[in-house]
């Protein structure tokens, strides 16, 4: 199908992060706090409410009281088992030293405190944020710094089961300072979190891939639907459901993706927007290449060719930069250029167009996914004497750092394609852009590039 056709491959990216000594999600990045579980903070400006009685005018997200910022903390989801008490603390970042000793200061006493639901949250008086380490990091970093904000799940022994995270930004001095925190999810009636879906489709073979995205994770099943025609019920896992459409006919198909959460009383139900795939003829050829390029010989026609080249052994290096306020780690370097080449007469003279889809960075200790990888593609044609031949580079793609509905390379993107068919030769290129959570373990990383030509 044309989702997946003739391509020759672009070599492994390494990402190399330089001094990178933080945590990824998933992963005891603090030892004493446990793994991060997936949730959202909330604060509130009542000790009376909490996320069951709680509405959006109660959600706090920013102010000036640094000595009481806000009077409950909640979060979304259950603590893990076994799990009795909880408090809140924010570290101290320090460059170069393991994030398990990093300083911590505790804004809360211990509490036990379960809303109906079981989920956990704090009314206890939280500590000032006017501490001396807090002071003297904000100072340090020039009057603004940004720090994570735990919600820490323990048992009767005071042990971590677990952390929620979320950042705390702090602005100016003791006497005239700011705060503020990411907003979370809304509420619905009732205390109930709003939920986004989003719905992404891959080629697979013959077959189309649909995957549904629910946000904030949570417990439930996603119905496929292509129009009206129900196509499966598949259960969220970690955020996310797949179904596989087996073979679809060309031509064009719209589908939607519908949640149902297990919990109504917990998260609302959401539906994503329409998405129209275009199924197109099958591949002409496919070939994958990691890190060294391999291009087989052009098959022999009478009629001349389509085919695309890249310079031998491509590699792409990514070293990690982090800002002045840690609150990102970002790369960037030029993907190899590729050289589309087209000879075909004119009865099999067709446009064409080249597609590019990264696989997650990957390392022994941890995982980068391709969405925070995005590009601006550039594109320059040469074409034969007397041929109309001419090209179009494809759209910028953000990470997901800087977009949140944004796929990045983790989805397959337009590079370039031919607008108005012609024999020459036309060259495709882009500059990478990596942003990556300042959580993310320090280590080298990679990746491999696929690119797919279609042509016909």
């Amino acid at each position: 199908m044309r989702l997946t056709k003739s391509l020759a491959a672009v070599a492994a990216s390494s990402l190399l992060l330089t001094g990178l000594a933080v945590a990824t999600a998933g992963s005891a990045s603090a030892a004493d706090d446990g793994p991060l579980l997936p949730g959202n903070i909330y604060l509130f400006n009542s000790k009376t409410v909490s996320l069951n009685n709680a509405t959006n005018a109660n959600i706090v997200t920013s102010g000036t009281n640094l000595t009481r910022p806000w009077s409950t903390i909640a979060v979304d989801q259950v603590c893990p088992a076994g799990t009795t008490q909880n408090f809140t603390r924010v570290r101290i970042p320090q460059v170069g030293v393991n994030p398990i000793s990093w300083d911590e200061v505790q804004f809360n006493a211990t509490s036990t405190e379960l809303d109906a639901l079981g989920r956990s949250y704090n009314s206890t008086n939280s500590n000032p944020m006017t501490s001396a380490k807090v002071a003297a990091y904000v100072l340090a970093q020039g009057g603004t710094a940004t720090l994570p904000l735990a919600f820490v799940c323990a048992d009767p022994m005071a042990v971590a089961t677990g952390y929620f995270e979320s950042t705390l930004t702090v602005v100016g001095n003791t006497s005239a300072g700011t705060w503020s925190v990411p907003t979370p999810p809304a509420l619905t009636a009732s205390g109930v979190v709003a939920t986004a879906t989003t719905l992404s489709a891959v080629g697979s073979g013959a077959n189309l891939v649909l995957t549904a995205t629910v946000a904030p994770s949570a417990a439930g099943t996603v119905i496929f639907r292509e129009g009206t025609t129900d196509l499966g019920s598949v259960a969220v896992a970690a955020g996310s459901a797949s179904y596989t459409v087996t073979a679809p006919s060309i031509g064009n198909h719209t589908f939607t993706a519908s949640f149902v959460p297990t919990d109504p009383a917990a998260f609302g139900a959401s539906d994503s927007a329409s998405q129209t795939f275009t199924v197109g003829a099958a591949p002409v050829g496919t070939s994958n290449i990691t890190v060294t390029l391999l291009v087989p010989a052009a098959p022999v026609v009478t009629s001349g060719s389509l085919t695309i080249s890249a310079p031998a052994a491509p590699t792409v290096a990514l070293t990690g930069a982090r800002d002045s306020g840690n609150t990102r780690v970002t790369a960037t370097a030029a993907l190899p250029s590729l050289t589309v080449s087209d000879t075909r007469s004119d009865d099999i003279l067709t446009s064409w167009q080249v597609n590019v889809q990264a696989s997650d960075f990957t390392s022994t200790g941890g995982t980068v996914g391709a969405k925070y990888l995005g590009w601006t593609p550039s594109s320059t044609k040469t074409p034969d004497a007397g041929s109309p031949l001419n090209v179009q580079s494809g759209p910028e793609v953000l990470s997901f750092l800087d977009s949140g509905t944004s796929a990045g390379l983790g989805a397959s993107q337009l590079l370039g394609k031919s607008t108005v068919s012609g024999r020459g030769t036309s060259a495709l290129g882009a500059a990478l852009n990596l942003a990556i959570p300042p959580t993310t373990a320090e280590g080298s990383y990679t990746s491999t590039i696929t690119v797919t030509l279609i042509g016909g």
